[in-house]
């Protein structure tokens, strides 16, 4: 029914693949018949056509969609693949504008289906709000074996910094393409940077971010019109908590406190008493962590240089350690060509270890333990690892409305067993 109406209002299926579908005419085909139009295309949304999906968006953005338009698109969403996918969530991220259907976009690109549907995601994120995820995915799409994904990648990192010139990484020579990807990927580590506050009163200047060295960065600090004198290479993690060590226990953020926390730092000179206007210092504080969050996630999304296993079947992929503190750090748990650390890949070291080794020992004493049961980091994961080496899994989703992915990849214990004793000795080095 549905593939009828395609090529009665759009053409031939081959010309549309290659030019795309004239939109208008499906509008035209609305004015006329609006019941069997709409029926057809929720027809080609069960049929996961994103011909469909692209339909709905020129509707929606005439006022003339079916009013469940959004339901509709995030109950096809889990199940989802492919250019299917990113146009789902392009059109529900401008319907709703939750930039978390971002993160779906990029999860294309960063996956392992058809380069052409990676293409299409590279392309789609250059017109989506920029998020860490979509600069990382990029920036990891521009380490991509095919050479037309890491030129749309380019473009796209380029095109969101609002620049015109071509990317260079269509060369064989893989050594060039990092430094490529992160000479790109640097024109967005001035994006934060600036002064947070007032110098009048409170305020903090923020340096560029150095997404290879993600846990520092310069940052100055001005009270009362004055620049404190100390250490000008922060700490991100302990800067960017400043808020937290200055109003806990949900204390007011008086300068009292704020004064023993910039001390902490290594800030010297302040004055004994400052009058500062709490509404005012909380927002400071918040823009200060907001700004220190982005650059640190686009840092723990990025490709890392230590990737043990397959990332098509399964693999942690471990990013640099924190020189001040090994405590955190960035893992990233891919499953069956898919990230299965969506939203919380920053592992807490001796807690994430210690699970690990306990899963080695229990795998080499012959049990089937509970896959990924790692604590924080795993918990939107459930998965079983049954007697014949499948491993079913079952992927939580955190966006209202969308349903679970679910999946399953052949897995032999003696390969869980190798990728996890080699991340141990990571983590122990």
């Amino acid at each position: 029914m549905w593939h009828e109406f395609r090529r009665e209002v759009f053409g031939d299926p081959y010309l549309v693949r290659h030019e795309g579908a004239d939109i208008d005419a499906l509008i035209a085909e609305h004015e006329r018949t609006p019941e069997r139009a709409e029926q057809m295309l929720r027809a080609g949304v069960a049929d996961h056509d994103h011909v469909a999906v692209e339909s709905l968006g020129a509707l929606a953005r005439l006022g003339r969609a079916p009013s469940d338009t959004v339901a509709l698109l995030r109950s096809t969403l889990a199940s989802a693949h492919g250019v299917f996918r990113v146009r789902t969530a392009q059109v529900l991220c401008e319907l709703t504008g939750v930039e978390e259907y971002v993160s779906e976009v990029a999860a294309v690109l960063e996956g392992f289906g058809h380069w052409s549907e990676r293409i299409d995601a590279a392309i789609a994120l250059r017109a989506l709000p920029i998020t860490p995820r979509s600069l990382a995915a990029l920036h990891r799409g521009m380490l991509d074996p095919e050479p037309l994904v890491r030129h749309h990648s380019g473009k796209g990192l380029l095109g969101l910094a609002g620049r015109q010139s071509e990317p260079t990484v269509d060369g064989e020579d893989q050594a060039a393409w990092r430094p490529a990807a992160d000479e790109l990927l640097g024109a967005f580590a001035e994006r934060t940077a600036g002064i947070h506050g007032d110098q009048a009163s409170l305020a903090v200047e923020l340096g560029p971010a150095d997404y290879a060295a993600p846990y520092h960065r310069v940052a100055r600090v001005y009270l009362a019109g004055t620049r404190l004198s100390g250490v000008d290479r922060q700490h991100v993690p302990t800067l960017r908590n400043i808020g937290v060590y200055t109003t806990y226990p949900d204390r007011a953020p008086g300068y009292p406190n704020l004064r023993v926390t910039l001390e902490q730092l290594g800030f010297d000179g302040l004055p004994e008493s400052v009058a500062l206007d709490d509404k005012a210092t909380a927002a400071t504080m918040d823009a200060v962590a907001a700004a220190l969050d982005f650059d640190f996630d686009v840092s723990r999304w990025c490709a890392a240089e230590i990737l043990i296993g397959d990332r098509s079947r399964f693999a942690l992929e471990i990013g640099p350690a924190d020189p001040d503190g090994a405590q955190l750090r960035a893992c990233t748990v891919w499953l069956d060509g898919r990230i299965v650390t969506p939203f919380d890949n920053v592992a807490y070291v001796p807690q994430f270890a210690h699970s690990l080794r306990l899963d080695v020992d229990r795998y080499r004493a012959g049990q089937l333990p509970d896959f990924a049961h790692w604590g924080p980091t795993t918990d939107d994961l459930s998965a079983e690892l049954l007697p014949d080496g499948m491993l079913q899994y079952r992927l939580r989703s955190q966006i209202d409305g969308v349903g679970d992915r679910e999946g399953a990849v052949r897995l032999s214990v003696g390969e869980i067993v190798a990728v996890l004793e080699r991340a141990v000795d990571v983590f122990d080095a």
